[in-house]
């Protein structure tokens, strides 16, 4: 169990969200243009890093291993 301990919260602008265009289709972009989940692990860990073999087997760790 973690337990957080909060002090202060700020709430951002409502209207902040609304000129991010977020939700304008736009700008958004491609899927195919963005990096993979095992991409961004190989980023950060190192060349070494299997990034196909994570892609490939992501599927079924999150069918088993995520609740």
């Amino acid at each position: 169990m973690v337990l957080i301990d909060v002090d202060s919260v700020y709430f951002h602008c409502s209207k902040a969200l609304a000129r991010s265009k977020l939700w304008d289709p736009a700008r958004h972009v491609e899927r195919s243009r963005l990096p993979s989940a095992g991409e961004i692990h190989r980023r950060l860990n190192g060349a070494d890093f299997d990034a196909a073999a994570y892609d490939r087997e992501l599927a079924e760790r999150v069918r088993t291993t995520l609740y």
